[in-house]
């Protein structure tokens, strides 16, 4: 969903300016920076998911590098300076190095 809506956003702006009723709808440039910033952010859990998802035998190649993938975007994520973010991310990092230190030894 937020990809279409990066898509269709001069659409979006354009109707804003026509349409008084829909300006309510209209974001900010800070606002789509901040929708651009979470479709980069969620695609990596989607990119990783259908990985995960579609392979019939997950080898561990392809199991190590999504892990790796999800570890490294939640601590770019936390180290950026996207502040509206950082709240969240350091609760799903919590919850990742918990599941991944339950694993470490066996994988």
């Amino acid at each position: 969903m937020l990809e279409f809506t990066l898509y269709y956003k001069d659409v979006s702006d354009y109707w804003g300016q026509w349409d008084k009723d829909y300006q309510i709808f209209v974001f900010s440039d800070e606002e789509w920076s901040n929708v651009a910033i979470l479709y980069n952010f969620f695609k990596v859990f989607y990119d990783v998911t259908y990985v995960f998802s579609s392979s019939n035998y997950l080898t561990a190649n392809l199991y190590f590098r999504g892990v790796w993938k999800v570890h490294k975007v939640l601590i770019d994520t936390v180290k950026s300076h996207h502040s509206f973010l950082t709240p969240i991310v350091m609760q799903m990092q919590e919850k990742f190095n918990k599941y991944r230190d339950e694993y470490y030894l066996i994988l």
